[in-house]
């Protein structure tokens, strides 16, 4: 088996704002890089032998943070990993998106793998381009432990699919937090073992600190 550590990216500016991010970027705030050391310290007995980030920035500086902590000599890159596209949505406040694309809400309340924003991606295609790139990882790493760095909903899809949840289920799969870990153990022939699905106890830490502070 080989085991694949799935994390998302630290809290971004954006993210704080309450801005669409998508395939568009912004930096981590203080506390997303917080959250990200926090994160490699969390990671330092799992015996990872490779850290494999989303090539968006944000997730490659979450990566960067984990591999100074885990004292490894890279962060791979893999643009499968990337977050869905949310087109023309990008950069928008969701709040304002609700009062200037009602209708697209509608459906998207009722079900987000309704709405296809134009200019971005479908659901099931970025299930499938992800879903594909985890299930050649055993094949290359066989037996090895890895940290996968993505994206909040690249993340929930991945999720649903190693938990055998349709597309269509959003009631049974959990909210992943800003660097909460799930950890899935993979066969060279396609078996899927969910061993922790969005565990965020590690984000205690960084109330703590903060309170303390």
């Amino acid at each position: 088996m080989t085991r694949i550590i799935l994390t998302r990216h630290g809290e971004t500016l954006w993210n704080l704002e309450g801005r669409v991010q998508g395939a568009k970027d912004s930096p981590l705030t203080e506390r997303g890089i917080h959250q990200a050391r926090v994160l490699g310290q969390r990671l330092k007995s799992e015996g990872i032998s490779t850290i494999i980030s989303s090539d968006l920035s944000r997730a490659i500086a979450t990566a960067q943070e984990i591999r100074k902590i885990l004292e490894l000599p890279e962060v791979l890159i893999s643009s499968e990993l990337r977050e869905i596209s949310f087109g023309e949505w990008e950069g928008q406040a969701w709040r304002e998106l609700r009062q200037t694309d009602p209708e697209r809400f509608v459906l998207w309340d009722q079900g987000p793998h309704q709405v296809k924003i134009p200019g971005g991606e479908s659901m099931s295609s970025v299930t499938e381009r992800s879903w594909n790139f985890l299930l050649s990882l055993p094949v290359k790493y066989p037996g090895q432990t890895l940290c996968l760095v993505t994206h909040g909903m690249t993340l929930q899809l991945l999720i649903k699919k190693a938990l055998g949840l349709s597309l269509e289920d959003w009631t049974n799969v959990p909210w992943q937090y800003n660097t909460a870990v799930n950890i899935l153990d993979l066969s060279n022939d396609g078996k899927v073992n969910p061993i922790l699905i969005a565990d965020y106890r590690h984000l205690e830490i960084v109330k703590i600190n903060e309170t303390e502070d």
